[in-house]
């Protein structure tokens, strides 16, 4: 998989690649010439059969699109104030961003979220999904074209890169509003380990990280790969913090603000680190908004909203009630 330089979700950071999706249904729209027998000597009655044939496509189409009308997708800004609910896409298990605790979905991006439908005066419905391969699967599902199923998607989708390469590839959907860096860092148990200058000192000691993230693909090659037998993964990111609470590991390798926030909540004093991490693809990257291409009067709106929540300090706010420091984003 082809490691990428910067992404919202972590294990995307690792997994995001080109993918080279091609517009949906391409294919059969070059084949058409040939089945109404286009640039071919062809008599009247085959003729009459190939616009029956188109006759029964277009029919297919006007009921696809009456369908597509009762399912959920991105809209504009006029239609998502008339309905009055302005759904909202988060990852789940992505503490201290959005995750459920006790029933309750909280975090950064949740209160973010909340934020938007008050200022516009609409209700706020959340899209709570796992992160996919990759950044793109991600927008796709989430933004421009629902899941398989029930091809529901959000009208905002929030801890999106701020990348040119991400935003190049997906045409469909618009990057904006960078509202928070984000940087990778450590946690360590401070009894252990009360300095870290050097990821050497994971020779011997444990680190736990979620599997298939960018910290996960750092730790397996770091010292080429030295560091393997120390490495303590978890299946999600909950569960490598259940490894450094339990003293499985020593410590966690994150997001700068899951480092925060596991110091934060732990019971055991722990310090947040950022040592060296040569080979790293990068250290940090700004996160922001997608919305679908044909909403960006939303975008606006909602681009707004987060100029107010950083100038007047309550981002900062939000993201203290969770033991994490804000930096605003180096574009700003």
């Amino acid at each position: 998989m082809n490691q990428h330089t910067a992404t919202s979700h972590p294990k995307s950071i690792a997994c995001a690649q080109n993918t080279g999706m091609q517009k949906p249904g391409t294919q059969n729209y070059r084949e058409l010439p040939q089945r109404i027998g286009i640039g071919t000597p062809v008599n009247p009655q085959q003729f009459g059969y190939g616009l029956q044939a188109l006759g029964r496509l277009l029919w297919m189409f006007v009921v696809s699109s009456l369908l597509l009308c009762g399912q959920s997708i991105a809209r504009p800004y006029d239609d998502v104030i008339e309905s009055g609910v302005l759904t909202i896409f988060v990852y789940e298990d992505y503490a201290p961003y959005s995750w459920v605790e006790g029933g309750e979905l909280k975090g950064i991006d949740v209160e973010v979220g909340r934020a938007f439908a008050a200022e516009l005066g609409v209700e706020a419905d959340f899209l709570v999904r796992g992160a996919d391969e990759n950044i793109d699967d991600d927008l796709r599902v989430n933004i421009w074209k629902g899941d398989l199923i029930h091809r529901k998607a959000a009208d905002v989708m929030l801890h999106v890169p701020v990348d040119r390469e991400v935003d190049a590839r997906n045409n469909l959907a618009v990057i904006m509003a960078p509202y928070f860096l984000e940087q990778m860092a450590v946690v360590a148990d401070s009894s252990v380990l009360p300095e870290l200058d050097t990821f050497g000192r994971f020779l011997y000691q444990p680190i736990a990280v979620e599997v298939d993230t960018a910290g996960d693909f750092f730790l397996s090659n770091a010292f080429r790969g030295q560091l393997h037998n120390s490495i303590r993964r978890g299946r999600t990111f909950g569960d490598a913090v259940d490894l450094y609470n339990n003293g499985e590991a020593v410590a966690l390798m994150g997001s700068r603000a899951q480092a925060e926030w596991v110091a934060f909540q732990s019971d055991k004093e722990s310090k947040v680190h950022q040592p060296p991490m040569p080979g790293i693809v990068r250290r940090s990257w700004p996160i922001g908004i997608a919305i679908k291409h044909d909403s960006r009067d939303l975008g606006y709106a909602l681009g707004d909203v987060i100029t107010e929540l950083i100038n007047s300090g309550k981002l900062a706010e939000i993201t203290k009630k969770y033991g994490v420091e804000y930096i605003v984003p180096e574009n700003l």
